[in-house]
């Protein structure tokens, strides 16, 4: 006999306690909300231009084809998640384009119940076959969809009726909801993605509280209010606040922060340098994450470099503390294990890792049979990342390791090493991912959009198949320490520091500790300004 349908109260089975670009300026023709200019019961303020600063251009605003973590913070604006989640991980069904949902084990499926009356901002409704259509252009290999290996435990899906949708899946699922909340569960208005074709990566139509209104390619994107937008606070009054959102591109850490402090831009997360100034000044209020992400790691292309003596060698030769402490003034904190930081649930502090030890570093290239060795690393325009690189090449050359830089934005190097497979290193940052099974399954896995060679690993893909398969947690957390233990062992990737988030902005900003959700990237849907 089938087991009953488990309702969403037993979704803690499935859950954790706590863990390229276009060219040109692109255009939509939308009219900017007018301020409701009304204040709650609550004192919250409508309307207002929020003004946000942020280092990284997106790659796309497509969150299903962008290619860098720093997209969230676009697209977190603009759509919403099939499940999303809070900042513990748990299910936060105010938030999400389910009301609920059921599992079942006898056959494995998930039936989702939706929301009813939401439309996306085109004007088409969200519906089960929205749904259908979102995940099938996921799971379709010509779509080149950056979270794919993610979702091939779905088999098919099917309409039940209108409001009404079944995921068939291929075996249990433990990480199944935690997936959707990120890249995976985003949904897209399909009547846009057909008419639009290439162009939609730069117009995308969601069901989220700002629509795209104006992108100026690598300057910056401006967001209106989505007027017709689902969602409500706490107290039910109509989210959001604000009329318009304009998140500039501001890749100097220097000018940012003068931005900041010249009321140029309202919100921004710091860089390290500035934390302490920031601290002092009255006029700012900061909310802090810590292990908000990775704050560099050295990724390898097993392809060009397959000797793991040598991949080892370049791992010891690096001390992190000095990183930390000329670029970071020690605001972030020395990777004690992989890539799933502290603060996740996968979080295995007691791993054996690679360490600081030049002496050893020797050994190891000495066991590759070399006594120097030369290769090109790619890193991203971040100016943190271009000073990481210089350090870590001046360590590398006092063990006889020679490293060149090549330095491109986030969506160019990306694809270059991911998928050109043109370089042997990426040093660059990764987002915090508490679900432990994004990272396994983009990065680890032999088919992961994040692996840049690809190569078959069956020891590999069997961790990470039984990891996002079971719904125990405790069998889970032992799966995910094995499996990092041997990514760390092999130098497939191997964080050197853990990052400190400091979101920093003026008074007049409310809500700011709503700012930074459960992968640390920023939400503005409950933001409102103090205005005179």
């Amino acid at each position: 006999m089938s087991p009953p349908l488990k309702q969403w109260a037993l979704l803690t089975l499935f859950l954790a306690p706590l863990l390229v670009a276009g060219c040109g300026q692109q255009e939509t023709e939308q009219t900017v909300a007018k301020p409701i200019g009304v204040t709650t019961a609550q004192g919250i303020q409508y309307g207002g231009h929020l003004r946000i600063g942020f280092t990284t251009e997106p790659t796309s605003l497509d969150a299903v084809l962008g290619r860098s973590g720093g997209d969230a913070y676009y697209w977190h604006q603009i759509f919403d998640q099939l499940v999303d989640a809070n900042p513990d991980l748990t299910p936060r069904p105010e938030t999400s384009l389910a009301l609920r949902w059921e599992i079942s084990n006898d056959p494995d499926a998930i039936t989702f119940f939706l929301r009813p009356d939401v439309v996306f901002h085109d004007g088409a409704p969200f519906d089960a076959a929205a749904v259908k259509f979102n995940i099938e252009r996921i799971l379709d290999p010509k779509t080149l969809a950056t979270p794919r290996a993610s979702m091939t435990l779905i088999d098919s899906v099917d309409v039940i009726d209108e409001l009404t949708v079944r995921f068939n899946l291929k075996s249990a699922w433990g990480a199944g909801l935690n997936m959707l909340a990120d890249r995976g569960g985003v949904m897209n208005s399909p009547e846009r993605v057909l008419e639009l074709a290439k162009d939609y990566s730069w117009k995308p139509s969601g069901t989220g509280p700002f629509k795209v209104n104006k992108v100026i390619t690598g300057t910056m994107v401006n967001l209106v209010r989505n007027e017709n937008y689902w969602g409500r606070d706490e107290y039910g009054n109509q989210l959001p606040y604000l009329d318009e959102v304009t998140i500039r591109v501001i890749r100097d850490e220097t000018v940012l922060s003068s931005a900041l402090r010249t009321g140029e831009i309202d919100v921004a997360y710091l860089p390290k340098k500035d934390v302490s100034a920031f601290q002092r000044d009255d006029r700012f209020q900061i909310r802090t994450m810590e292990g908000g992400g990775v704050g560099a790691a050295l990724v390898f292309n097993l392809a060009q470099i397959d000797d793991p003596n040598i991949r080892l060698a370049i791992s010891y030769a690096v001390d992190p503390s000095v990183i930390n402490q000329a670029i970071f003034f020690n605001r972030n904190t020395l990777a004690d294990s992989g890539m799933w930081p502290t603060g996740a649930w996968a979080h295995d502090g007691d791993v054996s890792r690679p360490t600081y030890d030049p002496e050893k570093a020797r050994e190891l290239l000495r066991a590759a049979g070399k006594d120097e060795f030369e290769f090109t690393a790619v890193t991203n325009n971040s100016s943190t990342l271009i000073l990481t690189a210089e350090v870590v090449r001046a360590m590398l050359k006092k063990v006889g390791i020679s490293m060149e830089i090549e330095v491109m934005n986030a969506g160019v190097a990306t694809e270059r090493f991911f998928h050109g497979e043109s370089y042997p290193v990426y040093l660059t940052t990764w987002s915090r991912y508490p679900e432990p099974d994004w990272l396994a399954s983009l990065a680890y896995k032999s088919d992961g959009f994040y692996n840049a060679a690809n190569l078959p690993r069956a020891d590999v893909d069997e961790l990470v198949a039984r990891g996002a398969a079971s719904y125990d947690l405790a069998t889970r957390r032992d799966i995910y320490h094995e499996l990092n233990a041997l990514i760390l062992k092999e130098a497939l990737f191997v964080p050197l520091l853990y990052s400190t988030t400091y979101a920093a902005a003026p008074r007049k900003v409310q809500n700011l500790d709503r700012l930074m959700g459960w992968d640390g990237k920023m939400f503005v849907r409950e933001i409102w300004l103090e205005q005179n």
